[in-house]
């Protein structure tokens, strides 16, 4: 299982445990990954979308090859399966292949699993993280990191609800 960690320090490691490295040193390579791994609704993401929160600057053609290259990229790295497409006109993540902190954290609020999810929650989504020129792919960044903090701040006061009430 690849594994994506967005809360907090930024990880991604391959199957064997390995950093990689060639993703990570590309911000909109992993700003891709990410919106992909995190964005609600989960599933598969319409490729104007895309081209348009990460390259609004560009014109059609020339964003749809930079998000050609990108997904070219990403696929070498983490290999065909882990980001596929369902058509020409949308792209996703295989969560059999790559898990993600901030879904798992999601998924452990839904669950109740309080502990669980402040466990996983290290920090800010993507902390320190900027990509130069992508002014949408910001606002939801941004956005992210609000809703993700306010779901921490909510849990760690329930859960120190339920421990005070158990004495």
């Amino acid at each position: 299982m690849i594994e994506l960690r967005t809360l907090g320090t930024l990880v991604l490691r391959d199957h064997a445990g390995e950093d990689l490295h060639a993703v990570l040193a590309q911000p909109k390579r992993v700003a891709l990954l990410a919106y992909l791994a995190i964005a609600r609704p989960r599933g598969f993401q319409r490729r104007d979308t895309l081209l348009a929160l990460l390259w609004p600057e560009q014109d059609e053609q020339h964003a749809r090859g930079s998000l050609n290259q990108a997904l070219r990229h990403l696929r070498i790295a983490l290999g065909k399966e882990a980001v596929p497409s369902r058509g020409d006109g949308e792209v996703g993540i295989d969560a059999s292949v790559l898990s993600c902190d901030a879904v798992e954290f999601q998924a452990a609020l839904e669950a109740d699993d309080l502990a669980r999810a402040l466990e996983l929650y290290r920090g800010d989504l993507l902390e320190g993280f900027h990509v130069s020129g992508g002014g949408e792919f910001e606002r939801w960044l941004e956005a992210e990191r609000l809703w993700l903090r306010r779901q921490a701040a909510r849990a760690a006061a329930a859960l120190a609800h339920r421990e005070e009430t158990r004495g």
